[in-house]
């Protein structure tokens, strides 16, 4: 028997071997979601691992990000079945998300018409209707090795020979197919009702339910410039030959880190100075430069080394900062708990930013504030502003692209600019690694690095910190004039050695450990690189430190 402390805090006793499968349908009444993984001792786990030892039970439910991860990830185990059993001929890789969907692509050229994708919907859902199980289990690894080697999956067996001391490996079944997923899975194809397969460009989209719905499909809205975006790096990646985990860790067993890292900062350069020179084209028409992008973005060093290039050019940049206009502590917006809400655009002083805007490019000598924080008041420091007629308003901010911020400004006088750290970097072809937990990553060592923030501060915060990027960042993306990509092919093996200390200081009695076990989990596929070579104006050198725009972060 194992005793176990269940949600409610009782302690109970159960067989040995119990999985929290069968314990959860004691507690379904208590949760307003569906149940779709366990948490025993801190750490997350799949509903039907059978449970050993003594521990401390508890559930994470659809309506959660971690919940919806699992969601997706058996929606496309479900999809990569049909895929195989209708068109085995087919070879697809998972990409990257557009909204709330999946984009897979299919890599060897063979294009699926409206009525393939009808057979597979079909297909899916007869699976579906069925409550077909998806079945947790485990494998040696000698079982892997031979599994690997018939498919000829060489990333994957360099993966399993990065991690000699794993002797079994977790493996799902759909019926015969047997499959490797970084995450649990639902436990059976019951709980995927809800999604729709669409053709794009060279593949398909998997829709699935936008968070907090498990009974409605939104609308895919395609976002053509920021797929375009990620897939320019992806391709440039697989060129390189540093497009998945296994081949960077190739890389650095190889001693050929520097050269990959002067590859991809230099890719960096040439796509800034690209930029500058389409301002410096406009023909004196491009006034003002307004960047904006979520959390962690690189926002800050890519401002600085856009206005290098444009010097270069024979522009002269000229800064303003958003945070200098936010309004008098007293006339701050709050949130629903009474707390000030600062990332509201109504936090901003709107009237006044766009009168100081239309009256520089009017060519008038503008007194700039300065906010104090302190004291929550804007002040006037002796700072003032005229533009000569080389001279180009830089602005850095969570609103830039937020049309109100610049409305006294006509289009043709100012170019809007979006970036974001949409990673190319896979585990392999059906595992990919999220762009937000790199940018959780790269946030938990800046915080670390230059705002005294624990890992666990970090983590607790980033579901706010999240919620007010899909409410005041992303759905203004598609307004951008350029889309920039900041991240690097190389930062998750620097990120590694910052990033694992501070997050296994997280304790298993807090309720972010589930997540810091995960990205510790991630992080264990690669080998570390050391940071020296890395420039001092790289974008990652905001989160790791060395920056030689410190001055400026």
């Amino acid at each position: 028997m194992i005793k176990l402390t269940l949600p409610n805090g009782a302690v109970k006793e159960y067989p040995d071997g119990t999985t929290l499968l069968e314990l959860s349908s004691e507690f379904k009444d208590c949760y307003t979601a569906p149940v779709v993984e366990g948490v025993f001792n801190g750490a997350g786990v799949d509903l039907q691992k059978p449970l050993h030892t003594d521990g401390t039970v508890d559930f994470i439910t659809w309506d959660t990000e971690e919940g919806r991860r699992v969601y997706v990830r058996s929606l496309l185990f479900l999809f990569l079945y049909a895929i195989k059993k209708l068109r085995p001929e087919v070879q697809l890789e998972v990409c990257n998300s557009i909204g709330s969907a999946l984009y897979c692509d299919i890599t060897n050229g063979i294009v699926l018409s409206k009525y393939d994708l009808q057979a597979v919907e079909l297909y899916m859902r007869k699976l579906i209707a069925s409550q077909e199980p998806i079945v947790y289990g485990t494998i040696s690894r000698a079982e892997a090795v031979k599994i690997l080697q018939e498919r000829r999956e060489d990333d994957r067996m360099e993966l399993l020979n990065n991690a000699p001391d794993a002797q079994t490996l977790t493996v799902y079944y759909l019926r015969d197919y047997a499959e490797y997923f970084f995450g649990a899975m639902m436990p059976n194809c019951g709980y995927l009702k809800l999604f729709e397969l669409i053709n794009y460009e060279n593949g398909i989209i998997i829709n699935y339910p936008e968070k907090g719905s498990m009974d409605r499909l939104d609308k895919f809205e395609p976002s053509d410039a920021l797929n375009g975006m990620f897939h320019e790096l992806q391709d440039w990646s697989a060129k390189i030959q540093c497009n998945t985990v296994a081949k960077l860790n190739r890389i650095i067993n190889c001693g050929y880190a520097n050269g990959i890292i002067q590859v991809a900062e230099a890719l960096h350069e040439k796509k800034i100075a690209g930029i500058a020179d389409k301002i410096a084209a406009s023909n004196k028409d491009v006034r003002l430069v307004l960047i904006a992008g979520p959390s962690s973005s690189g926002k800050t060093t890519f401002a600085q080394r856009l206005s290098i290039q444009m010097i270069v050019n024979g522009n002269r940049p000229v800064p303003i900062s958003m945070d200098d206009y936010f309004k008098d502590r007293h006339d701050t917006p709050r949130k629903a708990d009474g707390s000030f809400d600062f990332e509201s655009v109504e936090a901003v002083d709107l009237e006044l930013f766009n009168d100081h805007l239309r009256r520089l490019l009017a060519g008038e000598c503008v007194k700039i504030p300065k906010y104090n924080f302190r004291s929550g008041t804007r002040e006037y420091r002796g700072r003032e502003i005229q533009l000569g007629d080389k001279d180009v308003l830089v602005v850095e901010g969570i609103h830039a692209l937020n049309e109100r911020i610049s409305e006294s400004v006509p289009a043709n006088n100012k170019m809007k600019i979006y970036i974001s750290a949409l990673t190319p970097m896979q585990l392999d072809s059906y595992n990919r690694i999220h762009t937000t937990d790199m940018r959780l990553l790269r946030r938990i060592v800046r915080d670390s690095q230059f705002r005294s923030h624990d890992a666990l501060m970090t983590l607790k915060l980033w579901d706010d910190v999240r919620r007010g990027e899909e409410k005041y960042i992303f759905p203004f993306q598609d307004s951008a004039d350029i889309m920039f990509n900041t991240s690097l092919v190389y930062e998750f093996a620097v990120l590694k050695k910052y990033a694992e200390p501070l997050l296994k200081q997280v304790t298993p009695d807090e309720a972010v450990y589930t997540r810091a076990q995960r990205l510790l989990e991630l992080l264990s596929h690669v080998r570390g690189m050391d940071d020296e070579s890395i420039p001092t104006n790289s974008i990652l050198r905001e989160f790791i430190g060395g920056s030689i725009f410190k001055e400026a972060l």
